[in-house]
């Protein structure tokens, strides 16, 4: 197999990155220095390396859940003294979880304090004609702890299910008191009992003021590991015509390194947005990695359920018989939970496909957590993925697609 080749170089990448470069906030200062060494490891392969800055607010995406909690908090208090407020409060808060969370659009994010970030793009060119055009992405920035995740892991998703569901009864029924009842102190013990199982609810909610944190988790898995695979795709590219192996004879490769996609695919977005033209006026297809650590779980995902991102059909298939042809073990479905940046390419336009080797039916131990290190993280999985890569590659460079 062709990308057992470059194993050792991607696994030592990223063992390299982890010690010398650490967890990498959103905008900060260590997701520029790991784009500036990812630069320089594709720069062989590439006619030209491009650095893109960009801005935006990286805390804004999660950094509201304290102030989620607090509405939710006063909105039980004035349940049962104001209800039309507890529902106005209750439907604030929703709306930001829905369109900010959920949805993943920049709702807040204007009252947010502002950086910069900057995506890096590698443009390789084919031996002959351009005629298409594909993105081979992965994202630097890994994402802050969520210690919700960390203390509780798979137990999380119940209380998350309880946090938001939370917020819906605080709604429903602060609207029927307001309907039912003049405004004043409740005078049914069925709207009392209604505000006892609020209250009763409040510690839950609660401990979503350490949902989000300041602290960085190393970001192994989440998303180093799919750098790493960029950066081996950069070197095989490099050194495919010297071997007598499949190099592109009409496509552009660009291979594409991008900022915040824990912030909300930020950096997604504005690369997308600023590029949906050029896209446009040349066949252009993407395909995104993230996480990545077993290559027993390589799943291809059809749709991001959250954001409403549609992959294409094409680009799925294509990826599940790039990995069946060659062997692997792999399965298309939806991702029931978050989002990965190829939701933000495809919201533009341009066909896009995301694949990860996760298991993303359950909360992982490891993600969004401190374990997310290199000890987690297969080095087969790195040649799988790599090695569908390049498969999908060929064939789109040969139309057979």
């Amino acid at each position: 197999m062709i990308a057992e080749r470059y194993t050792d170089y991607m696994y030592g990448l990223i063992d390299r990155v982890m010690k010398e470069i650490g967890p990498r906030e959103s905008c900060g200062d260590e997701e520029k220095e790991l784009g500036r060494l990812y630069a320089a490891e594709i720069g062989p392969a590439c006619e030209k390396v491009e650095t893109e800055p960009f801005t935006c607010s990286p805390t804004a995406f999660l950094g509201f859940f304290p102030y989620l909690v607090l509405l939710y908090l006063a909105g039980v208090v004035l349940y049962f003294f104001l209800p039309a407020a507890s529902v106005a409060l209750a439907a604030l808060g929703g709306a930001v979880l829905f369109f900010e969370v959920v949805r993943y659009k920049e709702l807040i994010d204007p009252v947010y304090p502002k950086r910069e970030g900057e995506n890096v793009a590698g443009f390789v060119r084919p031996s002959g004609e351009v005629k298409r055009r594909v993105y081979v992405s992965a994202h630097f920035d890994s994402a802050y702890e969520f210690k919700i995740w960390y203390w509780f892991k798979g137990f999380s998703t119940v209380l998350m299910g309880i946090g938001f569901l939370s917020v819906v009864l605080l709604f429903g029924f602060g609207l029927a008191r307001t309907i039912v009842e003049p405004v004043g102190t409740p005078g049914s013990t069925a709207f009392w009992v209604l505000g006892i199982i609020l209250a009763a609810l409040s510690p839950v909610i609660a401990i979503f003021v350490f949902f989000h944190t300041k602290d960085v988790v190393p970001g192994a898995m989440d998303d180093m590991a799919g750098i790493a695979v960029v950066a081996g795709l950069a070197k095989y590219l490099a050194e495919a015509e010297e071997h007598g192996e499949f190099y592109p004879e009409s496509t552009e490769v660009v291979l594409l390194g991008l900022s915040s996609e824990e912030a909300g695919l930020r950096g997604a977005k504005r690369y997308a947005a600023a590029h949906r033209e050029e896209a446009g006026a040349l066949p252009t297809s993407a395909i995104f990695l993230d996480g990545i650590y077993d290559e027993e779980y390589f799943t291809v995902f059809r749709k991001e359920v959250w954001p409403g991102g549609k992959m294409d059909p094409g680009l799925v298939e294509l990826a599940v018989k790039a990995a069946g042809d060659s062997g692997f073990k792999v399965k298309s479905a939806p991702l029931p939970l978050g989002a990965t940046d190829a939701t933000a390419f495809a919201q533009e336009g341009i066909p896009s496909v995301s694949m990860c080797l996760w298991d993303a039916t359950r909360l992982v131990p490891h993600y969004h957590t401190r374990y997310d290190t290199i000890e987690h993280i297969r080095p087969e999985s790195l040649t799988v993925c790599l090695q569908t890569v390049i498969e999908m590659l060929e064939r789109l460079d040969s139309d057979r697609a």
